[in-house]
């Protein structure tokens, strides 16, 4: 799953980078604790503007 985060996370990536990681880690910890969100088109616009 591709997620735009949000925050630093060590070790996974930086603020505003895109990754690709797996949907578990994405689901279960990125997104819940409000580290990144998912990279939907909307959510890319965003970033961009």
């Amino acid at each position: 799953m591709k997620v735009i985060f949000t925050q630093d996370v060590k070790g996974s990536g930086k603020k505003g980078e895109i990754k690709n990681v797996s949907d578990g880690y994405a689901r279960n910890f990125l997104i819940t604790k409000g580290l990144a969100v998912e990279a939907t088109p909307k959510n890319l616009s965003d970033l961009e503007g």
